[in-house]
Protein backbone atom coordinates (compact mmCIF):
# COMPACT_ATOMS: atom_id res chain seq x y z
CA UNK A 1 0.00 0.00 0.00
CA UNK A 2 1.23 3.44 -0.78
CA UNK A 3 1.65 5.91 2.03
CA UNK A 4 0.11 9.12 0.95
CA UNK A 5 1.43 11.09 3.89
CA UNK A 6 5.06 10.71 2.76
CA UNK A 7 4.42 11.96 -0.76
CA UNK A 8 4.73 15.59 0.10
CA UNK A 9 3.33 18.60 -1.61
CA UNK A 10 2.52 18.60 -5.28
CA UNK A 11 5.00 20.34 -7.54
CA UNK A 12 4.30 23.91 -8.54
CA UNK A 13 3.64 24.56 -12.21
CA UNK A 14 6.63 25.74 -14.17
CA UNK A 15 7.07 29.49 -14.34
CA UNK A 16 5.92 31.12 -17.54
CA UNK A 17 8.63 32.15 -19.93
CA UNK A 18 9.32 35.84 -20.01
CA UNK A 19 11.91 37.82 -21.92
CA UNK A 20 14.31 40.38 -20.44
CA UNK A 21 11.71 43.14 -20.40
CA UNK A 22 9.25 41.02 -18.35
CA UNK A 23 6.87 40.33 -21.25
CA UNK A 24 5.56 36.93 -22.04
CA UNK A 25 7.71 35.13 -24.59
CA UNK A 26 5.91 34.06 -27.77
CA UNK A 27 4.91 30.40 -27.97
CA UNK A 28 6.80 28.34 -30.49
CA UNK A 29 4.94 28.26 -33.81
CA UNK A 30 4.34 25.32 -36.07
CA UNK A 31 2.42 22.13 -35.65
CA UNK A 32 2.86 20.17 -32.50
CA UNK A 33 4.46 16.72 -32.64
CA UNK A 34 1.07 15.05 -32.23
CA UNK A 35 -0.18 16.68 -35.43
CA UNK A 36 2.88 15.40 -37.32
CA UNK A 37 2.21 11.91 -36.01
CA UNK A 38 -1.45 12.00 -37.12
CA UNK A 39 -0.47 13.32 -40.56
CA UNK A 40 2.12 10.56 -40.97
CA UNK A 41 -0.45 7.95 -39.89
CA UNK A 42 -3.04 9.18 -42.45
CA UNK A 43 -0.45 9.13 -45.24
CA UNK A 44 0.65 5.62 -44.27
CA UNK A 45 -2.91 4.28 -44.20
CA UNK A 46 -3.74 5.98 -47.52
CA UNK A 47 -0.61 4.57 -49.16
CA UNK A 48 -1.37 1.08 -47.88
CA UNK A 49 -4.91 1.27 -49.26
CA UNK A 50 -3.67 2.53 -52.65
CA UNK A 51 -1.11 -0.33 -52.82
CA UNK A 52 -3.86 -2.84 -51.95
CA UNK A 53 -6.08 -1.54 -54.78
CA UNK A 54 -3.17 -1.63 -57.22
CA UNK A 55 -2.27 -5.18 -56.16
CA UNK A 56 -5.79 -6.63 -56.59
CA UNK A 57 -6.35 -4.92 -59.94
CA UNK A 58 -6.20 -7.57 -62.63
CA UNK A 59 -5.70 -10.52 -60.24
CA UNK A 60 -9.28 -11.68 -60.38
CA UNK A 61 -9.82 -15.11 -61.91
CA UNK A 62 -11.49 -15.04 -65.27
CA UNK A 63 -14.55 -17.20 -64.90
CA UNK A 64 -16.97 -17.51 -67.74
CA UNK A 65 -20.53 -17.64 -66.50
CA UNK A 66 -22.78 -19.83 -68.60
CA UNK A 67 -26.47 -19.36 -68.18
CA UNK A 68 -28.43 -22.22 -69.57
CA UNK A 69 -32.08 -21.84 -70.39
CA UNK A 70 -34.34 -24.85 -70.24
CA UNK A 71 -35.30 -26.17 -73.60
CA UNK A 72 -38.95 -25.96 -74.43
CA UNK A 73 -40.33 -28.70 -76.59
CA UNK A 74 -42.34 -26.94 -79.24
CA UNK A 75 -44.62 -28.84 -81.45
CA UNK A 76 -44.02 -28.08 -85.07
CA UNK A 77 -46.82 -26.08 -86.59
CA UNK A 78 -47.79 -26.89 -90.10
CA UNK A 79 -47.62 -23.80 -92.27
CA UNK A 80 -50.41 -25.17 -94.43
CA UNK A 81 -53.02 -25.14 -91.65
CA UNK A 82 -55.57 -22.39 -92.21
CA UNK A 83 -56.40 -19.99 -89.39
CA UNK A 84 -59.84 -20.28 -87.83
CA UNK A 85 -62.36 -17.64 -88.80
CA UNK A 86 -62.72 -14.65 -86.49
CA UNK A 87 -65.84 -14.85 -84.34
CA UNK A 88 -68.71 -12.56 -85.18
CA UNK A 89 -69.49 -9.82 -82.67
CA UNK A 90 -72.79 -10.67 -81.02
CA UNK A 91 -72.93 -7.80 -78.50
CA UNK A 92 -75.52 -5.14 -79.16
CA UNK A 93 -74.93 -1.94 -77.26
CA UNK A 94 -78.36 -0.45 -77.82
CA UNK A 95 -79.99 -3.27 -75.91
CA UNK A 96 -78.47 -2.05 -72.62
CA UNK A 97 -80.74 1.02 -72.51
CA UNK A 98 -83.84 -1.16 -72.54
CA UNK A 99 -82.82 -3.33 -69.61
CA UNK A 100 -84.21 -2.83 -66.11
CA UNK A 101 -82.95 -4.22 -62.85
CA UNK A 102 -85.36 -4.83 -60.03
CA UNK A 103 -84.25 -5.59 -56.50
CA UNK A 104 -86.54 -7.04 -53.86
CA UNK A 105 -85.72 -5.65 -50.41
CA UNK A 106 -86.89 -7.35 -47.25
CA UNK A 107 -89.31 -5.39 -45.07
CA UNK A 108 -86.73 -5.01 -42.24
CA UNK A 109 -84.44 -2.71 -44.24
CA UNK A 110 -85.20 0.97 -43.85
CA UNK A 111 -84.44 3.07 -46.90
CA UNK A 112 -84.71 6.48 -45.23
CA UNK A 113 -82.85 9.16 -47.12
CA UNK A 114 -80.78 11.51 -44.97
CA UNK A 115 -80.16 15.13 -45.76
CA UNK A 116 -77.13 16.88 -44.36
CA UNK A 117 -76.25 20.35 -43.14
CA UNK A 118 -72.92 22.01 -42.54
CA UNK A 119 -72.66 24.03 -39.32
CA UNK A 120 -69.62 26.29 -39.53
CA UNK A 121 -70.00 28.51 -36.49
CA UNK A 122 -72.12 29.28 -33.45
CA UNK A 123 -71.96 32.75 -31.87
CA UNK A 124 -73.70 34.55 -29.02
CA UNK A 125 -73.59 37.85 -30.87
CA UNK A 126 -75.59 38.30 -34.06
CA UNK A 127 -72.94 40.66 -35.47
CA UNK A 128 -70.29 37.90 -35.36
CA UNK A 129 -72.68 35.52 -37.13
CA UNK A 130 -73.38 38.13 -39.82
CA UNK A 131 -69.63 38.64 -40.31
CA UNK A 132 -69.08 34.90 -40.79
CA UNK A 133 -72.08 34.76 -43.15
CA UNK A 134 -70.53 37.53 -45.29
CA UNK A 135 -67.14 35.74 -45.39
CA UNK A 136 -68.82 32.52 -46.55
CA UNK A 137 -70.91 34.40 -49.12
CA UNK A 138 -67.69 35.62 -50.73
CA UNK A 139 -66.80 31.95 -51.22
CA UNK A 140 -69.92 31.51 -53.38
CA UNK A 141 -72.08 29.77 -50.78
CA UNK A 142 -75.48 30.75 -49.38
CA UNK A 143 -75.27 30.46 -45.59
CA UNK A 144 -78.19 30.88 -43.22
CA UNK A 145 -78.26 32.08 -39.63
CA UNK A 146 -80.40 30.00 -37.30
CA UNK A 147 -81.35 31.33 -33.86
CA UNK A 148 -81.22 28.60 -31.20
CA UNK A 149 -82.25 28.91 -27.54
CA UNK A 150 -79.43 27.72 -25.26
CA UNK A 151 -79.47 27.24 -21.46
CA UNK A 152 -78.72 30.88 -20.69
CA UNK A 153 -78.67 32.82 -23.96
CA UNK A 154 -79.60 32.71 -27.58
CA UNK A 155 -77.03 31.28 -29.96
CA UNK A 156 -76.73 32.15 -33.64
CA UNK A 157 -75.62 29.22 -35.79
CA UNK A 158 -74.19 29.79 -39.27
CA UNK A 159 -75.26 26.82 -41.39
CA UNK A 160 -75.07 25.70 -45.01
CA UNK A 161 -77.37 23.25 -46.71
CA UNK A 162 -79.38 21.09 -46.99
CA UNK A 163 -77.29 18.65 -49.01
CA UNK A 164 -78.72 15.46 -50.49
CA UNK A 165 -75.51 13.47 -50.05
CA UNK A 166 -72.74 13.54 -47.49
CA UNK A 167 -70.24 13.80 -50.33
CA UNK A 168 -71.68 17.20 -51.33
CA UNK A 169 -71.40 18.38 -47.73
CA UNK A 170 -67.79 17.14 -47.54
CA UNK A 171 -66.92 18.98 -50.77
CA UNK A 172 -68.30 22.23 -49.36
CA UNK A 173 -66.47 21.68 -46.07
CA UNK A 174 -63.17 21.25 -47.95
CA UNK A 175 -63.92 24.44 -49.86
CA UNK A 176 -64.37 26.26 -46.55
CA UNK A 177 -61.13 24.78 -45.20
CA UNK A 178 -59.23 26.20 -48.17
CA UNK A 179 -60.57 29.63 -47.09
CA UNK A 180 -59.30 29.04 -43.49
CA UNK A 181 -62.75 28.30 -42.07
CA UNK A 182 -61.86 25.09 -40.25
CA UNK A 183 -64.77 24.88 -37.80
CA UNK A 184 -67.40 23.33 -40.11
CA UNK A 185 -69.06 20.10 -38.99
CA UNK A 186 -71.54 17.86 -40.81
CA UNK A 187 -74.84 17.00 -39.12
CA UNK A 188 -78.15 15.48 -40.18
CA UNK A 189 -80.64 18.07 -41.34
CA UNK A 190 -83.34 18.80 -38.78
Amino acid sequence: MADHAKKGRPKKPAAKRTNARGKKAPEPTGPKPRVWFMLLLVILIGGTFAYFLFYIDGNADDHTVVISTPKVNKKPVANDAPLPEAPQESWVYESLDKKEITVDLPDGIITKKHRYRLQCASFRALSQAESMKAKMAFMGEEPNIKKVQGKNDNWYQVILGPYDTKRQAEATRHKMQRANINTCSIYNWQ
